[in-house]
């Protein structure tokens, strides 16, 4: 399993790093500041998401650790 997955990813990524070429790209200065706002928005939506389902989360949890 394990070689496998060596062979999957390692290989290419080798090939990848020996066959390089020069880009000429940039990344433009909007580019971060887009980044940061879908992680805000990742973790607000998260949060919100928490919020909603509380009650079932904790229910959930309790019936886990219940003790038979």
């Amino acid at each position: 399993m394990r070689s496998e997955l060596l062979a999957i990813v390692g290989i290419p990524f080798i090939w990848g790093v020996i066959l390089t070429q020069e880009a000429y790209a940039y990344l433009d200065p909007g580019t971060g500041s887009y980044i940061f706002q879908l992680f805000i928005a990742f973790a607000v939506g998260g949060l919100y998401a928490v919020k909603l389902f509380w009650k079932k989360i904790i229910f959930f949890i309790r019936n886990v650790f219940r003790k038979k």
